[in-house]
């Protein structure tokens, strides 16, 4: 049931994040064309700061999966109740903390633009902004229930609904040229009906779901250790554009956002199955022995790598052409500096496996220290190599940092401590992989494909992606025994039209 319900999750999320991520290209398109420059650089402004408030609620949701992957392994409806009251309170206090301090920053919000617009204007839209943005706070405590059942398919076309009706609304609106004060509140309205859609159906699911009125501050343990992690990450994250934009130029801005915007899109949705996977992976924890659990990491481990390496080559192929297409040709950068945003966008997917045991298993105190360190690692090298290296050298830090910390301390101590295995195997298996990409990327480089059109792009891409995938494929099936158990049990359910129970 594990892996049906696993595969479900996948395709709803995915296919779902897909349509999302088509209407965000051709959003930003028209945000770019229809909205006023100092208008569009505060919407790019607010999602920075409330990405930074909302970093208070990271570490819950995470240790509040784990308790209830716990509960549901154990049918304690009583304690996936107690958690279930103690994560709707909790939520609502952040929520409305969230707001008190976005409602006092909002007094300063002008003093970190240079849009040319009245004070009282960039007020009122930051403050509705970030109404928009926590509205789920108060709704979204039912879903972690779910979630954890592994039963997120059920809901997932009621989640994205919201985004896909959003930007679809806001694309319209900026369009008939309405203010961008009344494109944000449609937004608001529609998160609140379909959050209570969502709910309900919640509830008819688990009919024996309650609130009790509890907090236990229990569940809360671990938080602290949580929020330093996601803080180091949330560093990492925007730290590269931050640096480019005070020290380079705004050419140099637009070339790393819309490179950045197309690997971000990507790893988003591996990011959906990653959190698939998450709560099957969790229940193994919870159910299987050893030798089980290490089977089924190995299974994911050589999945994210596959995934990752198909994406890498393609990626390598065909993404500067994409650019000279959807922004021109002044914004391509040069081969080596398209591979170190290929790189890094290899090894966020690569991390994926490990990633997965440290949320499942709430490893936050013990990791936390690698990621704060790759965090510091990075800026000082960044800084260090910007003034010579432009983007190159912001890349380099951030390729170099992650290297020399969290790829190496998370699998070694998820080895050692979890496992109690050699962790030699998984890095060789890492390197092997990366030459097989070294191989397909000097294949590109003596090509040198070129496109005049767009169509003649798309037949290439689709021709080159079969030729890829079935190449890669023999390469796993041949080299990793894990590969072909992972074929092997995807067969098997096939087989038995997705009647397969682990």
């Amino acid at each position: 049931m594990r892996t049906k319900n696993t595969l479900k999750n996948i395709i709803t999320s995915v296919s779902l994040t897909l349509i999302v991520g088509i209407l965000g290209f051709v959003k930003i398109r028209i945000f770019v064309n229809g909205l006023s420059n100092d208008v569009y650089s505060l919407n790019q402004l607010f999602y920075q700061i409330f990405s930074y408030l909302a970093i208070t609620d990271i570490g819950f949701s995470l240790l509040l999966n784990k308790k209830l992957y716990s509960a549901f392994a154990k049918n304690d409806t009583k304690e996936i109740n107690d958690i279930y009251s103690t994560s709707k309170r909790f939520y609502s206090i952040i929520g409305s903390i969230i707001f008190i301090i976005a409602l006092i920053i909002s007094f300063f919000v002008h003093f970190f633009t240079k849009a040319d617009l009245p004070i009282g204007y960039i007020q009122l839209i930051f403050l509705i902004f970030i109404i928009r943005n926590i509205v789920d706070y108060f709704f979204i405590a039912p879903r972690f229930v779910i979630e954890a059942d592994q039963k997120s398919y059920k809901i997932n076309l009621g989640v994205k609904s919201i985004r896909i009706a959003e930007t679809i609304i806001e694309i319209i609106l900026v369009l008939l040229g309405v203010d961008y004060l009344f494109i944000l509140i449609p937004g608001i309205v529609l998160t609140v009906v379909v959050d209570l859609i969502i709910n309900k159906k919640i509830f008819k699911e688990y009919p024996w779901l309650k609130d009790n009125k509890k907090f236990n501050k229990s569940y809360l343990k671990g938080t602290k250790d949580m929020i330093w992690r996601k803080g180091a990450d949330l560093l990492n994250s925007n730290t590269d554009i931050i640096l480019i934009s005070t020290f380079i130029n705004p050419i140099s801005v637009i070339i790393y956002s819309s490179y950045n915007y197309i690997t971000k899109f990507l790893g988003d949705i591996v990011f959906l199955v990653s959190s698939a996977i998450t709560p099957s992976f969790a229940n193994v924890m919870f159910k299987e022995q050893g030798e089980k659990k290490y089977m089924v990491f190995t299974e994911m481990y050589i999945f994210f790598l596959f995934i990752a390496s198909f994406i890498n080559i393609m990626l390598y192929g065909f993404l500067n052409s994409l650019i000279k297409f959807w922004v021109g040709q002044e914004y391509v950068v040069t081969n080596f500096t398209l591979s170190l945003f290929c790189l890094i966008l290899f090894q966020l997917i690569v991390d994926k496996a490990t990633t997965i045991v440290i949320n499942g298993l709430c490893l936050f105190k013990e990791t936390k220290k690698a990621t704060i360190l790759e965090a510091i690692l990075n800026i000082i090298i960044s800084f260090s190599l910007i003034h010579k290296l432009g983007i190159m050298g912001v890349l380099l830090g951030t390729v170099l940092s992650r290297f020399a910390t969290t790829f190496i301390f998370n699998a070694i101590y998820i080895f050692k401590n979890i496992f109690k295995r050699n962790p030699i195997h998984y890095f060789v298996i890492y390197f092997i992989v990366l030459i097989i990409n070294l191989l397909f990327i000097f294949a590109f480089n003596y090509l040198e494909l070129q496109f005049s059109k767009v169509t003649m792009w798309m037949i290439y891409v689709i021709i080159f992606a079969i030729i890829t995938g079935i190449i890669l494929t023999i390469f796993f099936f041949a080299l990793f025994k894990s590969f072909r158990s992972l074929i092997k049990r995807g067969i098997e359910f096939i087989k038995v039209k997705g009647k397969y129970t682990e």
